[in-house]
């Protein structure tokens, strides 16, 4: 997948490929209503590794600013420097809250670590 400025691109590692991808886009799908706004969302290639499915994901920009300008949502007020990064927090927490063995991560982040998504 290609940098484009104008999407939040992440690392999604599932142990459950068919739910945990299935899980991200219902999520993503039904807080795009709840904002008003099409999450845009493009896929690339699942890669299985260590017993967990790899793959990214990118997200519209404009969408993930929609959704941090809802009040209830709470993304502004998640740790992280730049929106990009809090957005992949607060995803992280939503998706750990209803589901174990799926992770999200910003893809950037993980390029800059030594550690990757664990």
């Amino acid at each position: 997948m290609q940098y484009d400025p104008e999407r939040v691109v992440l690392q999604v590692g599932c142990t459950d490929y068919e739910a945990g991808s299935a899980l991200v886009a219902d999520m993503l799908g039904n807080l795009g209503r709840m904002a008003g706004a099409e999450p845009r969302l493009a896929s690339g290639k699942a890669e299985p590794a260590f017993g967990w499915t790899f793959y990214a994901l990118a997200v519209d920009k404009s969408f993930v600013r929609r959704l941090a300008g809802l009040p209830d949502i709470g993304i502004m007020r998640t740790k992280g420097a730049t929106l990009d990064q809090k957005f992949a927090v607060w995803l992280n927490r939503q998706l750990e809250a209803r589901a174990e063995g799926i992770r999200v991560e910003l893809l950037s982040d993980l390029r800059s670590s030594q550690f990757g998504l664990f």
